[in-house]
Protein backbone atom coordinates (compact mmCIF):
# COMPACT_ATOMS: atom_id res chain seq x y z
CA UNK A 1 0.00 0.00 0.00
CA UNK A 2 2.74 2.47 1.02
CA UNK A 3 4.80 1.89 -2.14
CA UNK A 4 1.77 2.22 -4.40
CA UNK A 5 0.74 5.45 -2.69
CA UNK A 6 4.27 6.88 -3.01
CA UNK A 7 4.29 6.08 -6.73
CA UNK A 8 0.97 7.86 -7.18
CA UNK A 9 2.31 10.89 -5.30
CA UNK A 10 5.50 10.80 -7.40
CA UNK A 11 3.46 10.66 -10.62
CA UNK A 12 1.30 13.54 -9.42
CA UNK A 13 4.36 15.67 -8.59
CA UNK A 14 5.94 14.93 -11.96
CA UNK A 15 2.72 15.96 -13.70
CA UNK A 16 2.52 19.10 -11.56
CA UNK A 17 6.11 20.07 -12.38
CA UNK A 18 5.54 19.58 -16.11
CA UNK A 19 2.29 21.56 -15.94
CA UNK A 20 3.91 24.44 -14.05
CA UNK A 21 6.87 24.46 -16.42
CA UNK A 22 4.67 24.37 -19.51
CA UNK A 23 2.58 27.20 -18.10
CA UNK A 24 5.69 29.27 -17.42
CA UNK A 25 6.93 28.76 -20.96
CA UNK A 26 3.59 29.77 -22.45
CA UNK A 27 3.17 32.85 -20.25
CA UNK A 28 4.57 36.23 -21.25
CA UNK A 29 6.37 38.25 -18.54
CA UNK A 30 3.57 40.83 -18.68
CA UNK A 31 0.80 38.26 -18.11
CA UNK A 32 -1.00 38.36 -14.77
CA UNK A 33 0.07 35.64 -12.33
CA UNK A 34 -2.34 36.68 -9.58
CA UNK A 35 -4.03 39.73 -8.10
CA UNK A 36 -3.89 41.04 -4.53
CA UNK A 37 -6.82 43.34 -3.79
CA UNK A 38 -7.11 43.97 -7.49
CA UNK A 39 -3.39 44.77 -7.95
CA UNK A 40 -1.80 42.63 -10.68
CA UNK A 41 1.40 40.72 -10.00
CA UNK A 42 2.86 39.68 -13.35
CA UNK A 43 4.61 36.46 -14.30
CA UNK A 44 7.76 38.51 -14.86
CA UNK A 45 7.67 39.72 -11.26
CA UNK A 46 7.03 36.20 -9.94
CA UNK A 47 9.84 34.69 -11.99
CA UNK A 48 12.25 37.46 -10.97
CA UNK A 49 11.50 37.00 -7.27
CA UNK A 50 11.54 33.19 -7.48
CA UNK A 51 14.06 32.77 -10.30
CA UNK A 52 15.96 30.06 -8.46
CA UNK A 53 12.83 27.93 -8.04
CA UNK A 54 11.77 28.41 -11.68
CA UNK A 55 15.28 27.55 -12.84
CA UNK A 56 15.27 24.31 -10.83
CA UNK A 57 11.92 23.30 -12.39
CA UNK A 58 13.10 24.10 -15.92
CA UNK A 59 16.44 22.40 -15.32
CA UNK A 60 14.68 19.26 -14.09
CA UNK A 61 12.74 19.11 -17.34
CA UNK A 62 15.88 19.69 -19.42
CA UNK A 63 17.74 16.99 -17.46
CA UNK A 64 14.97 14.50 -18.29
CA UNK A 65 15.22 15.33 -22.00
CA UNK A 66 19.03 15.13 -21.93
CA UNK A 67 19.00 11.78 -20.11
CA UNK A 68 16.54 10.32 -22.60
CA UNK A 69 18.65 11.60 -25.50
CA UNK A 70 21.75 9.92 -24.09
CA UNK A 71 19.89 6.67 -23.44
CA UNK A 72 18.42 6.57 -26.96
CA UNK A 73 21.77 7.32 -28.60
CA UNK A 74 23.61 4.69 -26.55
CA UNK A 75 20.91 2.11 -27.32
CA UNK A 76 21.46 2.66 -31.06
CA UNK A 77 25.25 2.79 -30.62
CA UNK A 78 25.35 -0.60 -28.87
CA UNK A 79 22.83 -2.13 -31.29
CA UNK A 80 25.07 -1.06 -34.17
CA UNK A 81 28.16 -2.52 -32.47
CA UNK A 82 26.28 -5.79 -31.88
CA UNK A 83 25.23 -5.95 -35.55
CA UNK A 84 28.80 -5.28 -36.71
CA UNK A 85 30.16 -8.06 -34.50
CA UNK A 86 27.20 -10.37 -35.15
CA UNK A 87 26.73 -10.80 -31.42
CA UNK A 88 24.45 -9.68 -28.59
CA UNK A 89 24.35 -6.14 -27.21
CA UNK A 90 25.79 -7.30 -23.88
CA UNK A 91 28.64 -9.11 -25.64
CA UNK A 92 29.31 -6.03 -27.79
CA UNK A 93 29.51 -3.86 -24.66
CA UNK A 94 31.86 -6.31 -22.97
CA UNK A 95 34.17 -6.40 -26.00
CA UNK A 96 34.20 -2.58 -26.24
CA UNK A 97 34.90 -2.06 -22.54
CA UNK A 98 37.57 -4.76 -22.45
CA UNK A 99 39.37 -2.83 -25.18
CA UNK A 100 38.80 0.72 -23.90
CA UNK A 101 38.60 0.45 -20.12
CA UNK A 102 41.85 -0.49 -18.39
CA UNK A 103 42.24 -0.93 -14.65
CA UNK A 104 45.84 -1.03 -13.44
CA UNK A 105 47.14 -2.95 -10.45
CA UNK A 106 48.30 0.33 -8.88
CA UNK A 107 44.75 1.74 -9.09
CA UNK A 108 43.40 -1.35 -7.35
CA UNK A 109 46.05 -1.18 -4.64
CA UNK A 110 45.48 2.54 -4.09
CA UNK A 111 41.76 1.98 -3.50
CA UNK A 112 42.40 -0.99 -1.23
CA UNK A 113 44.75 1.18 0.81
CA UNK A 114 42.14 3.95 0.99
CA UNK A 115 39.45 1.66 2.41
CA UNK A 116 41.65 -0.74 4.38
CA UNK A 117 40.27 0.44 7.74
CA UNK A 118 36.62 0.09 6.76
CA UNK A 119 35.22 -2.71 9.00
CA UNK A 120 33.15 -4.37 6.23
CA UNK A 121 36.01 -4.18 3.76
CA UNK A 122 38.53 -5.52 6.28
CA UNK A 123 36.33 -8.58 6.82
CA UNK A 124 36.83 -9.67 3.20
CA UNK A 125 39.62 -11.93 2.09
CA UNK A 126 42.46 -10.32 0.14
CA UNK A 127 41.23 -12.03 -3.02
CA UNK A 128 37.68 -10.72 -2.55
CA UNK A 129 38.97 -7.23 -1.79
CA UNK A 130 40.87 -7.15 -5.07
CA UNK A 131 37.92 -8.61 -6.98
CA UNK A 132 35.39 -6.11 -5.63
CA UNK A 133 37.67 -3.12 -6.12
CA UNK A 134 38.56 -4.16 -9.67
CA UNK A 135 34.87 -4.62 -10.55
CA UNK A 136 34.04 -1.23 -9.02
CA UNK A 137 36.79 0.51 -11.01
CA UNK A 138 35.72 -1.26 -14.21
CA UNK A 139 32.12 -0.14 -13.65
CA UNK A 140 33.26 3.47 -13.13
CA UNK A 141 35.44 3.21 -16.21
CA UNK A 142 32.52 1.91 -18.28
CA UNK A 143 30.36 4.90 -17.24
CA UNK A 144 33.19 7.26 -18.11
CA UNK A 145 33.65 5.53 -21.46
CA UNK A 146 29.95 5.97 -22.28
CA UNK A 147 30.28 9.63 -21.35
CA UNK A 148 33.13 9.92 -23.85
CA UNK A 149 30.97 8.23 -26.51
CA UNK A 150 28.23 10.81 -25.90
CA UNK A 151 30.69 13.73 -25.95
CA UNK A 152 32.14 12.53 -29.26
CA UNK A 153 28.66 12.15 -30.74
CA UNK A 154 27.72 15.69 -29.71
CA UNK A 155 30.94 17.07 -31.19
CA UNK A 156 30.32 15.29 -34.50
CA UNK A 157 26.69 16.39 -34.64
CA UNK A 158 25.39 12.83 -34.36
CA UNK A 159 23.47 13.81 -31.24
CA UNK A 160 21.78 17.18 -30.80
CA UNK A 161 19.36 18.34 -28.13
CA UNK A 162 16.88 20.87 -29.48
CA UNK A 163 15.02 21.44 -26.22
CA UNK A 164 16.19 24.81 -24.81
CA UNK A 165 18.60 24.61 -21.91
CA UNK A 166 17.45 26.99 -19.15
CA UNK A 167 19.70 29.91 -18.34
CA UNK A 168 21.24 29.60 -14.91
CA UNK A 169 20.45 32.62 -12.71
CA UNK A 170 23.36 34.54 -11.22
CA UNK A 171 22.63 36.35 -7.97
CA UNK A 172 24.18 39.65 -6.99
CA UNK A 173 25.70 38.70 -3.63
CA UNK A 174 28.43 40.94 -2.28
CA UNK A 175 30.54 40.45 0.82
CA UNK A 176 29.90 42.86 3.69
CA UNK A 177 31.96 44.08 6.63
CA UNK A 178 30.11 41.64 8.90
CA UNK A 179 31.03 38.55 6.85
CA UNK A 180 33.64 36.36 8.54
CA UNK A 181 35.91 35.19 5.75
CA UNK A 182 38.63 32.61 5.33
CA UNK A 183 41.16 32.08 2.54
CA UNK A 184 42.49 28.60 3.23
CA UNK A 185 41.63 25.26 4.88
CA UNK A 186 43.07 26.01 8.33
CA UNK A 187 41.14 27.79 11.07
CA UNK A 188 43.79 30.51 11.20
CA UNK A 189 43.65 31.24 7.46
CA UNK A 190 41.73 34.49 7.99
CA UNK A 191 44.20 36.84 6.34
CA UNK A 192 44.18 37.32 2.57
CA UNK A 193 46.60 35.06 0.74
CA UNK A 194 47.10 35.80 -2.92
CA UNK A 195 44.00 38.01 -3.20
CA UNK A 196 42.13 40.54 -1.06
CA UNK A 197 38.70 39.86 0.46
CA UNK A 198 36.69 41.50 -2.32
CA UNK A 199 39.14 40.85 -5.16
CA UNK A 200 39.49 37.07 -5.26
CA UNK A 201 38.58 35.33 -8.51
CA UNK A 202 36.24 33.06 -6.56
CA UNK A 203 33.91 34.12 -3.76
CA UNK A 204 31.79 31.48 -2.06
CA UNK A 205 28.94 32.48 0.25
CA UNK A 206 27.53 29.57 2.24
CA UNK A 207 24.21 29.64 4.10
CA UNK A 208 24.46 27.13 6.90
CA UNK A 209 23.54 26.25 10.47
CA UNK A 210 25.19 24.21 13.17
CA UNK A 211 22.47 21.58 13.72
CA UNK A 212 22.13 20.75 10.03
CA UNK A 213 23.55 17.23 9.37
CA UNK A 214 23.95 17.95 5.65
CA UNK A 215 26.01 21.04 6.44
CA UNK A 216 28.52 18.94 8.37
CA UNK A 217 28.75 16.42 5.52
CA UNK A 218 30.05 19.06 3.13
CA UNK A 219 32.93 20.18 5.39
CA UNK A 220 35.49 17.75 3.83
CA UNK A 221 34.57 19.24 0.44
CA UNK A 222 34.96 22.75 1.87
CA UNK A 223 38.47 21.98 3.11
CA UNK A 224 39.46 20.35 -0.16
CA UNK A 225 38.33 23.36 -2.17
CA UNK A 226 40.05 25.82 0.18
CA UNK A 227 43.24 23.76 -0.13
CA UNK A 228 43.25 23.35 -3.91
CA UNK A 229 42.19 26.92 -4.72
CA UNK A 230 44.10 28.70 -1.97
CA UNK A 231 45.23 32.12 -3.14
CA UNK A 232 42.29 32.48 -5.52
CA UNK A 233 39.33 32.08 -3.18
CA UNK A 234 37.50 33.70 -0.29
CA UNK A 235 34.82 31.82 1.65
CA UNK A 236 32.23 33.06 4.10
CA UNK A 237 29.39 31.36 5.92
CA UNK A 238 26.15 33.13 6.79
CA UNK A 239 23.70 32.00 9.44
CA UNK A 240 20.42 30.41 8.39
CA UNK A 241 19.12 28.71 11.58
CA UNK A 242 16.05 26.64 10.76
CA UNK A 243 13.12 27.00 13.14
CA UNK A 244 12.97 23.27 13.96
CA UNK A 245 16.60 23.28 15.18
CA UNK A 246 16.34 24.94 18.58
CA UNK A 247 20.09 25.02 19.26
CA UNK A 248 21.17 26.41 15.88
CA UNK A 249 20.77 30.06 16.91
CA UNK A 250 22.55 29.76 20.30
CA UNK A 251 25.40 27.97 18.51
CA UNK A 252 25.56 30.77 15.92
CA UNK A 253 25.69 33.35 18.72
CA UNK A 254 28.53 31.42 20.34
CA UNK A 255 30.50 31.39 17.06
CA UNK A 256 30.02 35.12 16.47
CA UNK A 257 31.12 35.90 20.02
CA UNK A 258 34.29 33.93 19.25
CA UNK A 259 34.64 35.95 16.02
CA UNK A 260 35.18 39.07 18.17
CA UNK A 261 38.48 37.46 19.17
CA UNK A 262 39.36 36.21 15.68
CA UNK A 263 38.36 32.65 16.57
CA UNK A 264 35.15 32.17 14.59
CA UNK A 265 36.46 29.28 12.48
CA UNK A 266 37.99 27.53 15.50
CA UNK A 267 34.61 27.41 17.26
CA UNK A 268 32.87 26.69 13.95
CA UNK A 269 34.93 23.48 13.68
CA UNK A 270 34.18 22.50 17.31
CA UNK A 271 30.44 23.03 16.88
CA UNK A 272 30.21 20.90 13.75
CA UNK A 273 32.33 18.21 15.37
CA UNK A 274 29.86 18.09 18.29
CA UNK A 275 26.46 18.60 16.66
CA UNK A 276 24.77 16.28 19.12
CA UNK A 277 25.69 18.41 22.15
CA UNK A 278 24.94 22.11 21.67
CA UNK A 279 23.44 22.98 25.06
CA UNK A 280 24.72 26.17 26.74
CA UNK A 281 27.22 24.41 28.98
CA UNK A 282 28.68 22.50 26.04
CA UNK A 283 28.94 25.75 24.06
CA UNK A 284 30.89 27.28 26.96
CA UNK A 285 33.21 24.25 27.00
CA UNK A 286 33.92 24.52 23.26
CA UNK A 287 34.46 28.27 23.50
CA UNK A 288 36.96 27.79 26.34
CA UNK A 289 39.08 25.69 23.96
CA UNK A 290 38.96 28.38 21.26
CA UNK A 291 39.12 31.88 22.76
CA UNK A 292 41.67 33.53 25.05
CA UNK A 293 39.39 35.94 26.88
CA UNK A 294 36.67 33.71 28.31
CA UNK A 295 35.05 36.51 30.30
CA UNK A 296 34.64 38.63 27.17
CA UNK A 297 33.09 35.70 25.32
CA UNK A 298 30.73 34.98 28.25
CA UNK A 299 29.55 38.58 28.40
CA UNK A 300 28.82 38.50 24.67
CA UNK A 301 27.01 35.17 24.92
CA UNK A 302 24.80 36.38 27.78
CA UNK A 303 23.90 39.61 25.98
CA UNK A 304 23.44 38.55 22.34
CA UNK A 305 21.41 41.50 21.08
CA UNK A 306 23.87 42.60 18.41
CA UNK A 307 24.64 39.01 17.42
CA UNK A 308 20.94 38.27 16.99
CA UNK A 309 20.67 41.29 14.71
CA UNK A 310 23.57 39.95 12.63
CA UNK A 311 21.99 36.49 12.43
CA UNK A 312 18.66 38.01 11.38
CA UNK A 313 20.41 40.08 8.71
CA UNK A 314 22.15 36.96 7.39
CA UNK A 315 18.83 35.13 7.22
CA UNK A 316 17.17 38.06 5.43
CA UNK A 317 19.97 38.14 2.85
CA UNK A 318 19.46 34.42 2.24
CA UNK A 319 15.69 34.66 1.84
CA UNK A 320 16.14 37.46 -0.69
CA UNK A 321 18.04 35.08 -2.96
CA UNK A 322 15.65 32.17 -2.46
CA UNK A 323 17.34 30.16 0.29
CA UNK A 324 14.81 27.93 2.04
CA UNK A 325 17.07 25.23 3.47
CA UNK A 326 20.66 24.45 4.31
CA UNK A 327 23.28 24.21 3.09
CA UNK A 328 23.06 26.58 0.14
CA UNK A 329 26.13 27.92 -1.65
CA UNK A 330 26.66 30.78 -4.06
CA UNK A 331 29.85 30.57 -6.12
CA UNK A 332 30.30 34.02 -7.67
CA UNK A 333 26.51 34.24 -7.40
CA UNK A 334 25.83 30.82 -8.96
CA UNK A 335 23.74 28.68 -6.64
CA UNK A 336 24.36 25.13 -5.43
CA UNK A 337 21.70 23.67 -3.15
CA UNK A 338 22.45 20.90 -0.68
CA UNK A 339 25.56 18.90 0.17
CA UNK A 340 26.70 18.38 -3.41
CA UNK A 341 29.86 16.40 -4.25
CA UNK A 342 33.24 18.04 -4.74
CA UNK A 343 33.00 17.59 -8.51
CA UNK A 344 29.98 19.92 -8.75
CA UNK A 345 31.80 22.69 -6.86
CA UNK A 346 34.93 22.16 -8.97
CA UNK A 347 32.96 22.37 -12.22
CA UNK A 348 31.54 25.79 -11.39
CA UNK A 349 34.77 27.11 -9.87
CA UNK A 350 36.79 26.10 -12.94
CA UNK A 351 34.22 27.72 -15.23
CA UNK A 352 34.43 30.94 -13.21
CA UNK A 353 38.24 30.89 -13.25
CA UNK A 354 38.20 30.44 -17.02
CA UNK A 355 35.90 33.47 -17.31
CA UNK A 356 38.21 35.59 -15.15
CA UNK A 357 41.16 34.77 -17.40
CA UNK A 358 39.25 35.93 -20.47
CA UNK A 359 38.13 39.22 -18.92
Amino acid sequence: MGISRNRKIGNFLTLAICTITSGALLSAPSDSAFKVNGKVVTMGEVEQEQKGEFYEIDKRKYDIVERMAHEKFLAEFWAKKAAEGKTSVEAAKQTYFDKNVKVSTSEVNDMISKYKDNPQFKALSKEDQQKQVREFLKSNGARKSEGEIIAKAVKKGELTIDFPQPKEPVYDIKLTDTDVTRFGPNNDDIKPMGCDKNKCAITIVEYSEFQCPYCSRVIPTTKRILTEYKGRITWTTRDFPLNFHDRARPAAIAAHCAADQGKYWHLYAELFANQGALDDESLRKYAAKSVKDKAKWEECFKNPGLKNQLIDANMDSGMKVGVTGTPAFFINGRRISGAQPYEEFKRIIDEELAKSKKS
